[in-house]
This record gives structure tokens, sequence and C-alpha cells, in this order.
């Protein structure tokens, strides 16, 4: 490597760099991941005099790195999801500077404990739209000056707190406890020996605030002292070559020897180097919608957007560098827009399908979707920007929804998904002019592999004695109703109410008491907890059904539920006391259309998954 170690400096002499901008993050960097323990963690480290590990600088000295490259400064007031990426900052007229390589989060923390503010939302209140200092209000780090930890079982020594301004005054009405502010050593009076700073900083301020007979108080203030503006705690190595493929290379050396960085993190910071744009911006900002809008919330990462953008340019999908080489980065780029587009509404489609982030156990199941409506013409334009416009591509959604959820209760998706991703991907090219989506020929292209999508007799039994509550349980419904109308939002309710089945109620049915084997039949949550007893129902139809026996409700006028909508022969009888008649009828039913609806195999060697797909190898 082209550089030497330097000598170190002082952390303040850190925090001094980092606010004049002689430090700086490249752009390969990730995002701040560490939480408050980790940052109060590394402060008690720094305190007990524990090493920190050395950090690795790239001395930035090329006109031509500092015009093309991308650098960020460091952040400085954290805020959980509204604040977590860093600022760009343009380089071309700047002075030289060291980039970050190694040690971003170990410095980011330090930065946010002496000199700015971490924000996380309150427990049990609701996400804010937009950044909202009531539900996240900033916090400061604070030392405890009066006692040390008591917890032996903490690994830590001394009392660090990520403290609100609220929390903090409180604090000074409570006996026994004092927090120190601690970003205030920053700006503490300048000694010119160690031996000063007891008489000259420490015992000055502890008498202010009737302190000076606390010898912790004494020891702990003097030690932060010394901790942050006088030890020399930063240790570098500074690489000092101006060749960007060799500093890259360096950078995934460091840092994929752990656990720090995934794979895809790497691949990520070598797209965003080959990324002419704000690529970290674009992919986070996308990442945040998708998350946070109301038409979708879907927890996903950058991985997946990578994946996707691999597979709806027709590359290679694995995640190997050479996939992310700057020829294919720059195809990603320029076509950026559309396939921003195309993921929102694939996301989209997915909750109008009735799933949710929990209920969409496998989100790579979304990026065949995606390369389908990226892929497929309707009226001149990709299907993308038409499959939610309900005027049109019913049709579609029906079957789109069909396979998404087929995939789901089978699992299709779980495990390594390169393999299964190519080959749906050759499917859809293949058929790309058929009229919909072709859940025929991807049914007949898994026959017998342990991606079979076709149900047996048992399985489609146990997709009945699926329970309320289950993220399978809308899947499941949504096969069996798919015909419900999609402008609404529907929920899943029980057809005689939940209530009724409580104990307290059932003991007071003279025809339950008298009959143990009955009235276990009514107490098992298996019967009236299941498939067979649930429906969707949409916002109108769900309030007014609320506790209503099912008899009584469906004699309400202008819900918009029939008998003839529970599949049951009007000879079955709705009363609460022939439930057990219900049940069974009602299942019967259901079976019979899960048959109808579902690719049924009556091959019972794919019960045992056929033969296997070809395994993805970790790259």
């Amino acid at each position: 490597m082209a550089g030497d170690y330097e000598k170190a400096i002082s952390i303040k002499e850190a925090v001094d760099k980092i606010a004049a901008r002689d430090f700086l993050l490249p752009a390969i960097q990730r995002n701040f991941v560490w939480g408050t323990h980790q940052i109060c963690a590394l402060f008690d480290s720094i305190m007990r005099g524990y090493p920190i590990n050395t950090f690795m600088m790239w001395d930035i000295t090329s006109s031509t790195i500092k015009e093309n490259y991308r650098f960020y400064d460091f952040l400085k007031a954290f805020c959980q999801r509204f604040e977590e990426t860093n600022t760009y900052f343009g380089t071309r007229s700047h002075k030289n500077f060291k980039a970050i390589i190694d040690g971003q989060q170990r410095l980011t923390s330090i930065y946010i404990g002496l000199n700015g503010s971490y924000a996380y939302k309150q427990p049990r209140v609701w996400w804010p739209d937009t950044r909202n200092d009531r539900v996240l209000p900033p916090r400061k780090l604070y030392l405890d000056l009066v006692r040390p930890i008591e917890d032996e079982d903490n690994l830590m020594l001394y009392n660090f707190r990520f403290l609100t301004d609220a929390q903090y005054s409180a604090s000074t009405k409570m006996p026994g406890c004092y927090f120190y502010e601690v970003g205030k050593i920053l700006t503490s009076p300048e000694v010119s020996s160690v031996d000063k700073i007891p008489f000259q900083v420490v015992l000055p301020y502890l008498r202010e605030h009737n302190l000076e007979a606390n010898e912790f108080a004494l020891e702990t203030l003097t030690r932060l002292y010394v901790a942050i503006r006088m030890e020399r705690l930063i240790h570098y190595y500074n690489e000092t070559s101006q060749d960007i493929d060799h500093v890259l290379d360096v950078f995934i050396r460091t840092n994929s020897g752990g656990t720090p960085l995934a794979f895809s993190d790497l691949l990520m910071s070598i797209a965003v180097a080959n990324w002419q744009g704000d690529a970290r911006k674009d992919i986070d900002d996308l990442v945040r919608q998708i998350w946070q809008s109301a038409e979708m919330g879907f927890s996903i990462e950058r991985d997946w957007i990578l994946k996707a953008c691999l597979m709806l340019t027709d590359a290679d999908i694995h995640f190997r560098v050479k996939n992310f080489n700057s020829a294919q980065v720059q195809i990603i780029e320029q076509k950026w827009a559309e396939i921003r587009d195309c993921v929102i509404e694939s996301f989209k489609l997915v909750r109008s399908l009735g799933l949710k982030d929990q209920s969409l156990r496998a989100k790579n199941a979304v990026i065949p979707i995606a390369y389908y409506l990226y892929k497929k013409f309707f009226q001149g334009q990709p299907l993308f920007r038409t499959i939610n416009n309900l005027a049109y591509n019913r049709d579609e959604r029906i079957e789109i929804g069909r396979w998404l959820h087929m995939a789901i209760l089978k699992g299709s998706f779980s495990g390594q998904a390169d393999a299964l991703l190519t080959k749906l991907r050759k499917i859809i090219d293949d058929n790309i002019s058929a009229t919909h989506f072709p859940l025929t020929q991807i049914i007949n292209a898994y026959k017998g592999t342990n991606k079979d999508l076709r149900f047996f007799e048992e399985h489609i039994s146990n997709l009945l004695q699926i329970q309320h509550g289950d993220p399978l349980c809308r899947s499941v419904l949504s096969l069996l109703f798919p015909e419900m109308n999609e402008n609404q939002v529907l929920h899943i309710d029980h057809l005689h109410p939940q209530d009724a089945f409580r104990k307290k109620n059932l003991e007071k049915l003279d025809y339950l008491v008298s009959n143990p084997e009955r009235m276990a039949f009514y107490n098992d949550p298996g019967h009236w907890n299941t498939i067979p007893n649930l429906h969707l129902l949409n916002a109108s139809q769900n309030s007014s059904k609320q506790d209503r026996s099912l008899r009584e409700w469906l004699l309400v006028r202008d819900n918009g539920f029939r008998q003839e909508d529970l599949l049951l022969d009007p000879s079955v009888s709705l009363d609460f006391d022939r439930f057990h008649e219900f049940f069974e009828a009602r299942r019967q039913a259901l079976m019979t259309r899960l048959r109808n609806r579902l690719y049924v195999s009556e091959d019972p060697l794919i019960q045992d998954g056929g033969t296997d797909e070809e395994e993805d190898g970790v790259e």
C-alpha cells in the first residue's frame, strides 16, 4: 500500500477536523448504523483506557478525485428514519483533506457524542409522517459524575446516557445524581499540563455545582478531560495513493474481514463509486419511500434494490463485484427513473393484493413481478404505468396475485433466490407476448422440483387450519375470494364472532355445559379461529359486524354481504348452537373452491420436494 502510520491525534483534534471538513466520508461508506448503547460503550472504553482500534484515512490531494468523486459530511444530528443519511459535500474547490476508509462508525459516534445529538422514537408512539421532535426528541450525551454504574452485569463502569432536554431537566431535581453534558468538555479552559486539570478546570466546576466533596466526580471529570483533550487516542494509517481502484480494493479488504459490512454493502459501495449522480441518496430515498408511504409500507434494504436493478437490466443477478462494474452501473443509472417508478408501482400492487410487511414474508417475490411489469407493454407503455389503474388490467392483477399468494404459501423464495429469479426471468421473457402473467408456464416449469407450486390434498387441508393472526391467513383468503372489491381495504374478521367463544360466554350455554364433547369443540381455536370461520370484510362491513351473531348480522340491510357469499347451501343453519355443522359444511365448501383455484397434484412425490434447484453459492 502507498502510505504509512501517522502520528496519533487527540479526540478533540479529530472532532475539530470533522467540523472543519478536514475529515470527510467517501461515497463507498455505508450509512451510520450504531445505536446509543454502542456509543455509550465506546465512550466507556475511552474513559477506561481500553483500545478503540486504529483508523484508516485516505489523503485526498488530487484535483481529479475532488472533482469527479463524491464525499459526504459526518452526521451531527442523527434522527432515526428521518436523518440517517450523510449530506453530500462538493469538494471541487475544497482544500486537501482526508477521507475515512475505516472507522466511520466510531468517529461518527464520537462526533455525535461530543458535538451533536441522537433522536429515536419514543416507545408506544406512532411513527410521524415527517420529523417531529415530540415523537423523536433530540438527545445529547451525558455522564453521571456522582457515581459509577452499580450493575455488575452491564460490563460498563461509567454511566453514559443520551437524555432529552426534558429528561435532563428532570434529573436536576433528583437527589444523588448529576449528569454532565459530555460535549462541554470541548469548551473547558485550556491547561498546559495534566497536573493543573483538577485545580484550573475540575474543582472550579465542581464547587459551582456543590460536588467538590465527591471524589468520584473529581476523578471522573478529570479523566474525561484527559481522554478527550490530551491523550492521543486516534491512531491511523494514512493512505496516500490517488488511484481510486487501489483505494477501493483497500476498502474492501479492510472491511470484509469481519461482520461490520455485509457483502451487499460492499457492492453498494462499488455501485456508488461508479454512479455519476448521488446513488446513495437515490437508493436510500426509494427505500425510505417504500417503507413510509401509506400506499406501501414494506421494509426493504439496499441489497433488494441492487438485486432488482440487476434483474430489470437483464444482468447476471448474482452479487458479484464484476456485476457492478462501471458499464453495468451506467446502464442502471440511465434507466434509474423507470426502475424506481416500476419498483414503487410493484409494491403498491402488492399492497392492493392485501399483503402487508408482515405477511409478505419473502420480499424477493416482488422482483419477478417488477420484471414482468417492466417488460410487458400495455397501450404502448410499460405495464407498470397502468397496473394500479383499476379501470384496466384486472385479469393481470388477479393472475399476478394468484401466483404471489401461491408462492408465499409454498415458501418458494425461502433460502437463496438467485437461481429461482434467473429462471423466472427466462420464463417471463419467453412468454412476454402471452395475454397475461405466465402463471401456467411457471407451474409447468417447476413440476417435480422443490419449487413446485402445485398443492396436494393434505396441503390444502392444512391451509384451512391456519389461524387468524398468522401472516399466511391473508394469502389463503385472497386465493379463496379474489373477486373482492379492489378499491376497498379488506379486513379479516370472524363470521361467528370471537367474543361468543370466550370461556365465560360458553359456560352460560346449557347445551354446551351438558355436553363436554361439544363444549371441547367450541373451545378449540382450531375451529372458531381458523379459515372456515373467517372472511374478508370491507371497513363498513367490519364495523357493522362487530360482535353481532352471524344470523343477526346477515339480517342487517345494505351491509353488502349475502348468505350466498358464505358458499353454503341455504339449508345449513347459521345459528350458534349449530356451529359444528356450519364449520364442517364451510370447510368442505372452501376445500372445493381451493381445489378449483389452485393447481392440484395427485403426485405424492412433490411432498418431499422432488428434485432440487441448483443452490446458489456464497460469492
